[in-house]
């Protein structure tokens, strides 16, 4: 399985969700790198590809998280269907890593935050 600029494939988001700014935004405290945390994402039968050279972009039919280190921490932005946040934290616990997720409305007004 490749996570390089081609990726692999799975589900594209829906189109009412890739048409929301961001409402979803994290941290990920305690993953090894960037790369294993796409590739675990695609053995969920996630859509993973780089984006940059130190990026990566998953994607399923209802999310899409643009993984991303910043100051030695990986964090993640991107949209999540509201109803489905609780699936995305599911997601990142079992691949055994804390995390912090952070869900906005439209108006960008915290409503959720979620913590392991």
């Amino acid at each position: 399985m490749s996570t390089t600029s081609g990726g692999t494939p799975s589900s594209k988001l829906a189109a009412e969700l890739a048409a929301l700014d961001n409402n979803v935004y994290g941290f990920i405290h305690n993953a090894l790198d960037l790369e294993s945390l796409a590739r675990s994402f695609a053995q969920q039968s996630w859509a993973s590809r780089r984006s940059a050279w130190d990026e990566y972009e998953i994607t399923c039919s209802w999310c899409q998280l643009n993984l991303f280190d910043s100051g030695g921490m990986p964090k993640f932005a991107g949209v999540v269907e509201p109803t489905r946040v609780d699936e995305l934290a599911d997601t990142l616990r079992s691949f055994d890593v804390d995390y912090e997720i952070e869900l906005y409305d439209v108006k960008g007004e915290l409503i959720r935050t979620l913590l392991p």
